[in-house]
C-alpha cells in the first residue's frame, strides 16, 4: 500500500511537505505543490481519511438526516448549509426513506468520525434508540424533545395554534375543521391542547369528525378534500398543520367545484414555499431560525464556544385563502 513517505520520496520533498499539500493547511510553493500532486498520480495515492479524521479529531463536516422530500426541507436545507458554509463546514444530506437500519448506519457515521455530528429533520428510530449516539457527537433536531442529550430548536406550536384559531373566530368561523400530523408528536399534543383551549374560551363544541389526521403528508390533502366534500355538516374553516397539506386540499377542493374562501377558508403552517406560490394564509414559526440554531449549537458543542443563538417568533401571514376583516364586514 502506497504510503505518505513514498509519495514524499516520489516528489523528492518532505513529508510534511506532503502533508501541507493534502489538508491544505499551510505554504506550499507551486513547483512543490505539483510534485506532490504528479507524485500521488503516479503512485495512484489516495489519502486515508479514516486515519486523517481520527487523527485530527474532526471531518468540519456535519450530517442532515431526512425521509426525504417535505414541504419545509428546501429552506431548511439551503438555511443549514449557508450557516454552516460561514464557518467552514460542510453538510451531508441523508435520505432514508423511513428505513431505521439506513438512519443507524447514518447516526453510525459519528462513531467512525466521518461526522462531526448530526441534525435531524425527520425520524424513524425512536428517540431512546437514538440518544446513545449524542457521546460520538452533538445531535440537533428541530422536532420537540425533552431530551438532555438532543438539543431542540423548536418554537411553541400551542401559541402559533391558537392564534390561527382565534384569527379564524374574528373572521366568524365558528365550524373549523384541524389536520393535524403525527399524534405521538409533541406538537401535534401541543396543537391538541390549543383546540381544547380554544373551544373552552369560546364555549363552542368541537366535533370528532372535524379533526382529521394526516399520516403521510403525500396526497392526503387530496384525501381530506374528499371526505370535507362527503360531510353532511361541512366546516367552514379548515387549518392546517404543515402548508404541503393544505395545498393538496385546496387543489383537490377546485377539481371538484369549490372556491377557497368561498366555501371554505384555509390556513396553513410553515410558510413555505408553495404557501407563497399558491397564496395560503399561513404561520410563519421562524423555520430559517430553527435551522440556524440547530447549527449554532452543534458548532458551540464542538468547539467550545458560545455563539449566541436567535430570538425565534411566531408570525400570522396573510393571504388570498382567509378573506380580511374588512371584506367579512362588508358582506
Amino acid at each position: 500500500m502506497t504510503t505518505i513517505i513514498d509519495v514524499a520520496k516520489k516528489a523528492q520533498v518532505s513529508k510534511s511537505t506532503v502533508s501541507r499539500v493534502i489538508s491544505g493547511n499551510g505554504y506550499v510553493s507551486q513547483e512543490s505543490r505539483k510534485k506532490v500532486l504528479d507524485a500521488m498520480e503516479a503512485l495512484s495515492y489516495s489519502p486515508n481519511l479514516i486515519a486523517r479524521n481520527l487523527q485530527s479529531g474532526e471531518t468540519k463536516t456535519i450530517g442532515f438526516l431526512a425521509h426525504g422530500f417535505i414541504d419545509p426541507l428546501g429552506i431548511f436545507l439551503q438555511s443549514f448549509i449557508s450557516i454552516a458554509k460561514k464557518y467552514n463546514y460542510y453538510v451531508t444530506l441523508y435520505f432514508t426513506d423511513g428505513d431505521k437500519k439506513k438512519e443507524i448506519d447514518a447516526l453510525n457515521q459519528m462513531k467512525y468520525k466521518q461526522l462531526d455530528g448530526m441534525f435531524i429533520l425527520t425520524r424513524a428510530n425512536k428517540w431512546e434508540v437514538i440518544e446513545p449516539y449524542s457521546i460520538y457527537g452533538p445531535i440537533a433536531t428541530w422536532h420537540r424533545i425533552d431530551s438532555e442529550r438532543i438539543y431542540s430548536s423548536y418554537v411553541d406550536h400551542y401559541s402559533g395554534y391558537f392564534r390561527s384559531l382565534e384569527y379564524l373566530y374574528q373572521r366568524g368561523y365558528r365550524s373549523i375543521g384541524h389536520v393535524l400530523g403525527n399524534f405521538e408528536n409533541l406538537n401535534t399534543k401541543a396543537r391538541l391542547k390549543a383546540i381544547d383551549d380554544f373551544h373552552k374560551e369560546k364555549n363552542m363544541p368541537v366535533k370528532n369528525e372535524w379533526i382529521f389526521h394526516d399520516k403521510a403528508r403525500l396526497d392526503n390533502g387530496r384525501t381530506i378534500a374528499q371526505l370535507w366534500h362527503k360531510m353532511s355538516t361541512k366546516t367552514d374553516a379548515m387549518a392546517f398543520y404543515t402548508d404541503s397539506v393544505a395545498a393538496g386540499f385546496i387543489s383537490e377542493l377546485q377539481s371538484l367545484g369549490y372556491s377557497v374562501p368561498e366555501d371554505v377558508a384555509v390556513i396553513g403552517f410553515d410558510n413555505s414555499e408553495i404557501s407563497r406560490l399558491m397564496h395560503i394564509t399561513t404561520v410563519d414559526y421562524s423555520i430559517k431560525l430553527q435551522a440556524e440554531n440547530s447549527f449554532i449549537y452543534i458548532h458551540n458543542q464542538l468547539n467550545k464556544e458560545i455563539i449566541p443563538e436567535q430570538a425565534m417568533s411566531v408570525q400570522l401571514i396573510e393571504r388570498n385563502t382567509v378573506p380580511p376583516l374588512k371584506q367579512i364586514k362588508e358582506q
